[in-house]
Order: structure tokens, then sequence, then C-alpha cells
């Protein structure tokens, strides 16, 4: 049994290191991860293993002086009476592998209650002087846009896993959107405090619709091409 589990392990990690050489992985020094890990989950593989070996291989193929992001957001917490603790609130919907990046030795999680970002390696401490936006100027994603990162998606579509285009939203001001601040309870050292974030929302009552469609119509042109 046991070296059917390792027979098994090693073939996982070939096909994942495989996967990372074929799309280039080795060229990018800052990227930022999202992941859907059900494509894999009837490999019979721990979980633990399963992140070990894809968080291996993904810094073993990486440039030198990578960083790694992942979302670490908290979108179930609006409206809710709480204490975010920057250190020990888990992500929500992130997945185990966003979970596993948040939870590295020196990782870096950026202040905002509702929709933050983790990530560890060289660059990772831009995160630590963010705004309280959740997107547009000084935002995490600002701050990995001046670090010119790529996006990586595992076992989920790129027209799902977009989140950046609510940053370019943001910045230009979009007519069905707007800055909502939110006043939250957050944990700094030992006090908690009561801090004001702004997260990009909906308006209530609008006659402009966004084309939600519009994302998979851009990568079907894409696949195309």
């Amino acid at each position: 049994m046991k070296k059917d589990k390792k027979i098994l392990e090693e073939n996982f990690s070939k096909d994942i290191l495989t996967g990372f050489k074929k799309i280039n992985i080795g060229e990018i020094n800052n990227i930022y991860v999202t992941s859907n890990l059900n494509q894999i989950s009837k490999i019979r593989i721990s979980k633990q293993r399963k992140l070990d070996i894809l968080l291996g291989n993904l810094k073993k193929t990486l440039k030198k002086n990578y960083t790694i992001f992942s979302p670490t957001s908290n979108l179930d917490l609006f409206n809710k009476k709480y204490i975010f603790d920057l250190k020990k609130t888990p992500s929500f919907n992130m997945g185990p592998l966003a979970e596993y990046i948040r939870t590295q030795k020196n990782s870096v999680r950026s202040m905002h209650p509702f929709w933050s970002v983790s990530g560890f390696g060289k660059n990772a401490g831009y995160l630590k002087k963010v705004s309280r936006h959740a997107y547009g100027y000084g935002s995490p994603w600002s701050k990995m846009l001046d670090l010119d990162f790529q996006q990586l998606n595992l076992g989920i579509h790129p027209s799902k896993a977009v989140t950046l285009i609510h940053h370019i939203e943001t910045i230009y001001g979009v007519p069905y959107r707007f800055n909502k601040q939110f006043k939250c309870s957050v944990l700094k050292g030992n006090k908690i405090k009561k801090e004001k974030f702004y997260v990009s929302v909906f308006f209530r009552n609008q006659n402009i619709k966004k084309r939600f469609k519009l994302n998979e119509h851009f990568f079907l042109k894409l696949k195309k091409k």
C-alpha cells in the first residue's frame, strides 16, 4: 500500500510539474494563484500531500526571486458582528490552496476584512502597505499590477476568476458600481479597533446592466486565435 501511495504521489507530481513547464511558469516572477481543487479530488492522495506537491512544484518552477499571491477574502462577513483577525481569520470559499498559502511561514496578508490578498516571497511585503479600498489605487491589485504579475488558475476557468475586472471597473468609475463604506472591528495587537473600509458594490436600483457573460465571450475569442 505504501508503495502504491508513493507511486501515485510521484505520478501526480510529474503531471503537475509537466503542466507548469508547458505554460512557461518558469518565466514568471510574481504570480497570483486561484484554484478549485475539486478537479483533482478523486486522486487517492491526502489533501495535505496534494497541497504540498502543488505548492512545492510551483516554487520549484518559478524564477528564483518569486512571489506567490492568492485571494483570501471574507465576503461572508458583510453586515455581521465579528472581529477580524488578520492572522487567524480564515478566508471563505477561496479553496484549500489559498488557505495553505495564507498560513505559510512569512506569509503576508493585506488588511481588509472583506477582500484581502495573501502572499509570500520577495515582494509579499507590498501587501503591508495598502489602502482601505478593496480595489483601485493603492489596493493589492494596484500593487500587483506594479509588479507586472500574472495569474494562474488551477481547476477553474479564467472567466470565473477575474476579480481584476472589479479593480478596473473601480478605476474607470463605471456607472453601475460605487464604493461603499463599512465600519468593522479589527484586532490590532491586543486592541480591538473600529475602522473604516471600502468595497465596490452594485447600485441597487439603476437602469444600466452589466454584461455578466462578457468575460466568457472574451476568453472564447482568445481560444479561437
